[in-house]
Parts: structure tokens; sequence; C-alpha cells
């Protein structure tokens, strides 16, 4: 069996003109920010259609790095007009404070790929997933973007939010005054107050990142673990009658509680709340007079 050969399909790439439109209903990004994506797009005059204006994958840096980042060729003009499109989109989704770009592929891909009238994606001609995996992980060769390891969720089983961090190199090649972005960023970074920077703190955009970061796994974990808990109780409870579902769903707040000063109104509130919250309830609640 001919192991050299693929068959009589395609393997051409199903989008080779890959492009992403802000939408219209976006609010206009300001300052810098704003400057770095209308330095990469601009509206052609005479079809009213947006286009390239400042193609990133011509910048001399992926020639002049080539050999540090392990490639002996140059990017095929499919894949530069890729980078061309994904540096737009990650420049539109970026947090200019802390330069984070969370990722989800999948969405990334979706961005990228033509739609028909409806809005719905054009299967045949889609951006795929692992053109872009590929593509982010040229571009952390490069130093483009940074890419911290992805951490494992072991109370879950699985891999938290994945996230890139668009570098002080990746910012200049949209041609920006980036002493200008670094005043931006600490202005942006002292007006944040949840999360990401405490009074008092001496400013730190890695430190800033880093909070970001682990606060976003913090209520990863908190959510993920509400919703286990929420389960498990409801599968305990579904089977009961509704009066013991009731009971049962009574005595797990009290003890949740404590020591309470709640009147028995507002308790039994809480009671109706958390059955409706389960699905529990088949019955009207009762009037209160």
């Amino acid at each position: 069996m001919d192991k050299r050969h693929r068959g009589t399909h395609s393997t051409t790439c199903k989008c080779l003109n890959p492009v992403y439109v802000r939408p219209s209903h976006y609010k206009p990004l300001s300052k810098e920010h704003g400057r770095a994506l209308r330095n990469l797009m601009v509206r052609d005059k005479t079809t009213g259609e947006w286009v390239i204006r400042r193609r990133v994958s011509a910048d001399p840096l992926f020639t002049f790095l080539r050999p540090l980042s392990g490639r002996k060729r140059a990017f095929r003009e499919v894949r530069r007009r890729l980078l061309d499109a994904l540096f737009v989109l990650l420049i539109n989704k970026v947090d200019l404070a802390t330069g984070i770009v969370t990722v989800n592929i999948s969405r990334l891909a979706a961005d990228l790929s033509p739609r028909d009238e409806q809005g719905n994606i054009l299967h045949e001609q889609a951006v795929t997933v692992s053109r872009i995996s590929r593509l982010i992980n040229e571009l952390a060769r490069f130093g483009v973007i940074s890419v911290p390891e992805g951490e494992w969720d072991s109370v879950n089983g699985c891999r938290f939010p994945i996230h890139v961090i668009i570098t002080e190199t990746g910012w200049r090649l949209t041609g920006i005054d980036l002493n200008k972005l670094r005043s931006e960023q600490e202005e942006r970074l002292r007006a944040i107050s949840e999360g990401i920077l405490q009074p008092g703190e001496t400013l730190s955009v890695r430190a800033a990142r880093r909070r970001w970061y682990d606060n976003m796994r913090h209520q990863t974990i908190l959510s993920r673990r509400t919703r286990a808990i929420a389960q498990k109780q409801r599968q305990r409870l579904v089977a009961l009658p509704f009066d013991e579902r009731k009971r049962q769903v009574a005595e797990d707040l009290c003890k949740h509680l404590g020591k309470h000063t709640l009147t028995l109104q507002q308790f039994e509130k809480m009671v109706w709340q958390q059955l409706y919250q389960l699905e529990l309830v088949n019955l009207t609640p009762p009037a209160h007079h």
C-alpha cells in the first residue's frame, strides 16, 4: 500500500483569505490601543470593506529571527495571510493593562471564518482549529507572544483556560508609540481596583498578570466546585417525596447558616430559593398572609 500519497482529496487549506472585522456595535478602542488596530486595518474608500493595512507577516523580524526560531524557510503565503488576520484579532481582544488575551482557540477560528448572510459559518471554507494552534506556537517561538504553560485542575480533571500575552516585540509590530502604550498600561492598572492591584502596591505589569491569572484560577475552582456540590445535592434529593426534599433542604441550610438572626419568613424564602435553584419544585409554594 502506497503510504506516500493521501488519496485524491485536496490538501489545500479551506480558508485561503481569513479576515477579522471588528463588529460595528463594539465601542471604538481608545488611544494607542485604538491606533494599533487602525494601523492594522483600514476601510477601502471605493468598496467600503475593511482590508489589511499593515501586514505584520512582512516585518523583517520574521526573516531575521528565522534561524533562532528553528525554521529553515519563510512562511508560505497562506500562513502569512492567517498571521495578519489573527494578529488583528489578538489586538482586538487583548486586555491593554496586562497584555493578556484569554484564548479559546475554537472561538478564534470561528471569528476568522467566513459567514453567510445569516451569520452562519461556511464550514467548507472555515479556518480550522489546528491551523490556529500551530500558528500560536510559531508566534511564541518568534517572541511576538508568550504562552505560559497550561495548568492542570486536579480537582476537576481538566486544564484552566489558556491565555497568551502580547509581548513588547508584538506591540512593536503594530507601529505604535511604545512609551505612550506603557503610560496607558500603567494608567489602567491604577484604575483597576479588583483582582489585579491593591492600593499601596508598587505597580508591576508582571505582578498584575500573575494576580489576574491567580484570581481567574481561584474563581474557576469555586465555580466548578459549587456546581458539583449542587449537582450531588440534587441527585440525592430528586427521588424523595417533595415534603422530604423541602425538609432536608431546610436542614442543610440550617447547618450551613449556624447561628443566625433570620426571621422565619426569611428562612422559608431561602428554602424555596434553594429548591427552585436545584429544580426540585413541583408544588406551588404556600401563600403567606
